[in-house]
């Protein structure tokens, strides 16, 4: 079952603090542990910037698309875990931080979310 944004997945442009990392990390160690992390990898290139130290970074349509087909197929307590880091940092960006950031983090929260709720 594929999930759909209640956001607009427009493309992002921004550039990851080290509080974003961070949790993209904690994001992927939880996906590596269930088995995940390889058709994640496969569907989107987000969790691999932590591996790197990149600037700007761009998040497109497609992307968040693919995101979303790959989560849907994940277990609830992973999800669970995606969704207190992905809202922790959404909150975080709404009171410091790029509009940008916000987005980002605001789209992977409603990705988690809404499998989560069974509504994907």
């Amino acid at each position: 079952m594929e999930c759909e944004l209640v956001l607009s997945p427009e493309q992002i442009s921004l550039e990851l603090d080290a509080g974003d990392k961070e949790a993209l990390i904690q994001i992927k160690e939880m996906l590596g542990e269930t088995g995940f992390l390889a058709s994640l990898f496969s569907a989107t290139h987000v969790l691999s910037w932590v591996d790197r130290d990149v600037g700007l970074v761009t998040v497109g349509t497609e992307d968040w698309l693919q995101l979303g087909k790959a989560i849907a197929g994940m277990g609830k307590m992973t999800l669970i875990g995606a969704q207190k880091l992905s809202a922790t940092e959404w909150f975080r960006h709404t009171r410091q931080g790029t509009r940008e950031q916000e987005r980002f983090w605001a789209n992977f929260n409603s990705i988690v979310t809404r499998k989560l709720k069974g509504i994907c």
